[in-house]
């Protein structure tokens, strides 16, 4: 009688255990639809030395051009880089920051699964379903 007592009270903290972690998940899938269009790759914003030697930009690094906006990103094994104007450079900023969110909340829902996976296989078990 002691050991059915003692399933069933494991049970019973598995399943609220279990409970907690889907509010938990669900909450990470409302920050996935918070989330807006996505881009690949860096945004950097630059500044440079041009070719002439006589230039100031040379001499002091407060007086280089710029700053320019480069998007980076890797296609194939190939690095490529496209110069951006403000406009571009804003907008894929936005994108690529909504990517890093987006890997962040996936890297969180995995960990969120690999806690729940033991309680819901015992749970399982424990109920005959497989």
């Amino acid at each position: 009688m002691k050991s059915r007592r003692f399933s069933q009270n494991r049970r019973q903290a598995l399943e609220r255990r279990l409970q907690a972690q889907q509010r938990d998940y669900r909450a990470l899938t409302t920050e996935l639809s918070d989330v807006g269009f996505i881009w690949t790759g860096t945004v950097q914003r630059r500044t440079l030395t041009c070719g002439k030697s006589q230039c100031p930009c040379h001499q002091d690094p407060e007086r280089r051009h710029g700053p320019y906006a480069y998007w980076t990103t890797k296609v194939g094994n190939r690095t490529v880089s496209r110069l951006l104007t403000d406009v571009e450079a804003d907008l894929y900023e936005e994108w690529v920051q909504n990517r890093r969110k987006l890997a962040a909340t996936q890297k969180k829902m995995f960990a969120a699964s690999k806690k729940a996976a033991p309680a819901i296989l015992s749970l399982r078990k424990a109920t005959g379903r497989s």
